[in-house]
């Protein structure tokens, strides 16, 4: 038989009352609070149905891309070289690097005169190279420390040129500017408006290389060893670290139909491709087995692209057939030693390559043309040049390379006869004011005859003995 439930005690019978009849007060409490709320509580606006634009009577209106995110995103750096305990550090902000100099701003350099661009870039082939002086006003010590890349910038009434140093300065020399006072041309750190000399401090390693787009010749990009890719307001003397990169950044290069649009190299052989509306990098390619020294896109062809490394290769490539793993070249050309420049000629139609090799007491030298029409012509020459920054540079058009010798510039002619290239010495300009033997050239865009040549630690300005510059078609923007 089923046990019946034992009566509740005395104690249990009251415990149960005061649960119900708290449970009913509390009920009580609550329904009071909502009531006097409600009394107070503002009363809400009841939502109007959103009404439908008529249709417009016309065409439908280009729709307009969305604006990109904001290009100060904070990126991280996770460097191989690193512990992993290291933090990890973001971005930069934009900061103002102090100038060391006198009073006198960079950005007045570039805004004395009104803008102008060359209405036909013809006139290079009309250039003879014999005619290019040096003039003892046109030597200026940059910096007391090796200087490792050179640029002429892309301005067609001036003549600015910016140096990196191995130190992480960049020094900007104005040309045009005046003249440097007999007491202080030869005193380091007093310069400024007095000399045309500027120099500011944004990086901690050596600079790797220098860019700036003729469309925009104010936006100035440089990186360095340390993986550093800044970008320089020179009007406002304002650096932006725009990308941290994992190895060190060793050469940077933009894209001639694209002002946003960067390359750089790095130490593992990897080329990445950066776009600044966004922020970020929008393609990578593994394409050497060591650093990239050099890279540059060919002028009459965007899509073309060389490069060279150290593993003593330089490729051609086609950005629109490139793969993200395993990108296969369209030609390389192979050298004994490691490469270390590869660029185009003005027409796109020649590729010069130069290898160096450094041994105690013993430096090769090596040169080599290649024809982009036909990759099975090619040529090579042996080069002495005592200097450890052996590059060579196209002259005013695809005939004439300069190359660096004791103590001055010698013209090679290439010749193209019956599907064959030969390498000839044309000329040679020598000058008492050349003290140093010149590694690096630049060539002004945009002013013809006016050639940098970069030594140790000196650039030497070469310009025509008869300036030539009225005569040459401007347009003013």
């Amino acid at each position: 038989m089923a046990e019946t439930p034992a009566a509740p005690t005395e104690c249990e019978r009251r415990r149960q009352e005061n649960i119900l009849r708290n449970n009913a007060i509390l009920a009580q409490l609550r329904r009071d609070a909502a009531e006097v709320s409600a009394l107070f509580a503002p009363a809400r606006p009841k939502k109007q149905p959103r009404a439908t634009p008529p249709a417009p009577a016309g065409p439908p209106a280009p729709l307009r891309p969305h604006a990109p995110p904001a290009a100060a995103a904070v990126l991280r750096r996770c460097s191989p070289f690193r512990s992993p305990q290291a933090p990890v550090l973001p971005l930069p902000h934009p900061r103002r690097v102090r100038r060391q100099g006198r009073d006198g701003r960079l950005g007045a350099a570039y805004l004395r005169h009104p803008r102008r661009v060359l209405a036909d870039r013809g006139w290079g082939s009309l250039f003879e190279p014999g005619e290019l002086v040096l003039r003892p006003e046109n030597v200026r010590k940059l910096a007391t420390t090796v200087i490792a890349v050179a640029r002429v910038l892309p301005l067609a009434d001036r003549t600015v040129v910016a140096a990196g140093t191995m130190q992480g300065h960049l020094v900007f020399w104005d040309a045009d500017g005046p003249g440097p006072e007999p007491r202080l041309c030869q005193a380091y750190g007093t310069r400024g408006v007095s000399d045309g000399v500027f120099m500011y401090h944004p990086h901690t390693g050596s600079v790797g290389g220098i860019t700036a787009h003729p469309s925009a010749p104010r936006k100035m990009y440089s990186c360095t060893h340390d993986g550093d890719v800044c970008l320089m307001d020179v009007e406002k003397e304002i650096f932006n670290a725009i990308y941290l990169c994992d190895y060190p950044a060793f050469s940077l290069c933009q894209a001639p139909d694209n002002a946003t649009c960067l390359y750089f190299g790095e130490g593992n052989g990897q080329l990445k491709a950066f776009d600044e509306r966004v922020g970020k990098v929008s393609s990578k390619w593994l394409l050497h087995h060591d650093s990239i020294c050099s890279i540059d896109i060919n002028p009459e062809n965007p899509n073309m692209l060389a490069t060279s490394s150290l593993d003593s290769t330089a490729c051609l490539w086609d950005l629109r057939n490139m793969k993200l793993l395993k990108p296969e070249s369209l030609k390389v050309v192979k050298h004994e030693h490691s490469v270390h420049s590869a660029y185009f000629s003005p027409s796109g139609s020649f590729l010069a390559t130069t290898s160096r090799f450094n041994t105690v007491g013993t430096r090769f030298n090596t040169l080599g043309i290649l024809s982009v029409l036909n990759f099975n012509n090619s040529c090579f020459q042996q080069h002495s040049c005592p200097s450890t920054t052996f590059r060579a540079s196209w002259g005013f058009n695809d005939s004439e390379l300069l190359l660096g010798t004791e103590r001055d510039i010698q013209i090679t002619s290439i010749d193209l006869r019956n599907d064959s290239i030969s390498i000839s010495c044309k000329a040679r300009h020598e000058s008492e004011y050349m003290s140093e033997a010149p590694g690096l050239f630049s060539v002004h865009p945009y002013r013809v005859g006016h050639l940098a040549c970069v030594g140790r630690n000196k650039v030497f300005l070469w310009t025509p003995e008869q300036d030539t510059e009225e005569e040459m078609p401007y347009l003013t923007e």
